[in-house]
């Protein structure tokens, strides 16, 4: 009776073999499929590189973020015919990724009232040069980002062409005499580069510092 059953058993293995073997040769090939087409997928988008601030960009952060009381003096000018001096207070801080500069000012005295902007810059490695956007509450439409800016010497030079009472006006920032805790900036303004004349100037100080200047000087 064993040897009936053994022998039972031996051809139902015989009998069951040639249909396991296509089956798990099915199952192998499904893999090596599923493995081809997991090596043919794009890398995940999560592992691309984040891009890296320019050095020209690194260079402009360091040397104006943080916080800073500025002294304002407007000489005659299409913008302000009288003239006049003002207060008030900076901000830059770095954008996302410290790819962008972003500056808050506020003062009071100079135009007649409270005056706020709002400047976001950036390096554009096309052409070589620092472009931005500027909204305040004098700008007409809020925002004016036809500037550039760049490197002369020491000096950080912007120009900003627009209009001003229905008369085409140009505009020159120079951002000079570069300290630790200072610098200052001097506003030109004209209807050409030809006839540019001196309209504002803001030095600008570290908060730090200002309220140290002021307390010796009490």
């Amino acid at each position: 009776m064993k040897t009936v059953l053994k022998g039972m058993f031996t051809l139902a293995v015989i009998m069951v073999m040639p249909v396991l073997l296509p089956a798990q040769d099915k199952d192998k090939a499904m893999d090596n499929a599923k493995a081809k087409s997991k090596a043919a997928m794009p890398a995940d988008n999560s592992s691309m590189p984040m891009p890296k601030p320019d050095p020209q960009m690194t260079k402009l952060i360091k040397m104006m973020s943080g916080t800073w009381s500025t002294t304002e003096k407007s000489q005659p000018s299409p913008m302000m015919p009288k003239g006049g001096t003002g207060k008030g207070t900076a901000t830059f801080t770095p954008g996302p990724g410290g790819l962008s500069l972003v500056e808050k000012y506020h003062s009071s005295g100079l135009m007649g009232g409270a005056f706020n902007g709002l400047g976001l810059f950036w390096w554009d490695s096309k052409s070589q040069l620092y472009k931005g956007v500027w909204c305040d509450s004098m700008t007409p439409g809020g925002c004016d980002g036809s500037g550039s800016t760049k490197w002369e010497g020491d000096n950080l030079v912007g120009t900003m062409e627009g209009e001003m009472n229905g008369q085409k006006m140009m505009s020159t920032f120079t951002y000079t005499d570069w300290k630790p805790n200072s610098f200052v900036m001097k506003m030109a303004m004209g209807p050409d580069a030809s006839s540019l004349k001196e309209a504002m100037t803001i030095t600008y100080t570290r908060a730090g510092a200002a309220m140290k200047a002021e307390k010796a000087s009490q």
